[in-house]
């Protein structure tokens, strides 16, 4: 078990912030969308969400215990808000000068500045463990996390070039499919 320290603590809540902010993000995405394909793929990005809790659960409770960690998940759900997350994202993209752009464009900006973020957030961890067990965890989730930033991308890239939006993920990046 890795040492509980501040930055630990710090870690596991802005993970539960993203995890349960993530799941209204994507919903709200999906409603700034007028693409049929891109509401479908926001709305399958909100029900995967869910799927990762239980990585996290076990990431984290191998690093604070169980107790800390189901008191934190109690607390992080009780307070999420989609507007949060939603407005942290917001303002950062304005201030990467893209807030004047159609809503699609802007909807997939967002949502992978929340993958950026959270792929972040589990590198710091990383960085701050010498646990095998939480390392690799941890790596486990920001496999998927990148994946889904490069779908992400993928789609954007589709959307400004063709106009297009892709009606699921066209590769992967371990090469099966």
């Amino acid at each position: 078990m890795s040492p509980i320290d501040d930055k630990v603590i710090e870690l596991a809540r802005t993970a539960l912030r993203f995890e349960y902010g993530g799941e209204h993000f994507f919903r709200h995405a999906a409603g700034m969308t007028r693409n049929a394909s891109g509401k479908a793929m926001f709305l399958r990005l909100a029900a995967e969400e869910t799927d990762r809790m239980e990585d996290m659960r076990r990431l984290f409770s191998a690093i604070i215990g169980q107790d800390m960690w189901q008191r934190f998940a109690a607390e992080e759900k009780a307070n999420a808000h989609p507007s949060h997350v939603v407005a942290e994202m917001e303002a950062e993209v304005a201030k990467r000068g893209h807030s004047v752009v159609a809503d699609d464009t802007q909807a997939l900006r967002l949502a992978m500045e929340l993958e950026r973020r959270v792929i972040q957030l589990f590198k710091e961890l990383v960085a701050h463990t010498n646990d095998h067990e939480v390392v690799k965890l941890a790596g486990k989730i920001i496999d998927g996390e990148c994946f889904q930033y490069d779908n992400l991308q993928a789609q954007l890239d589709s959307v400004i070039n063709t106009g297009m939006w892709l009606d699921k993920p066209e590769f992967r990046m371990d090469g099966k499919f």
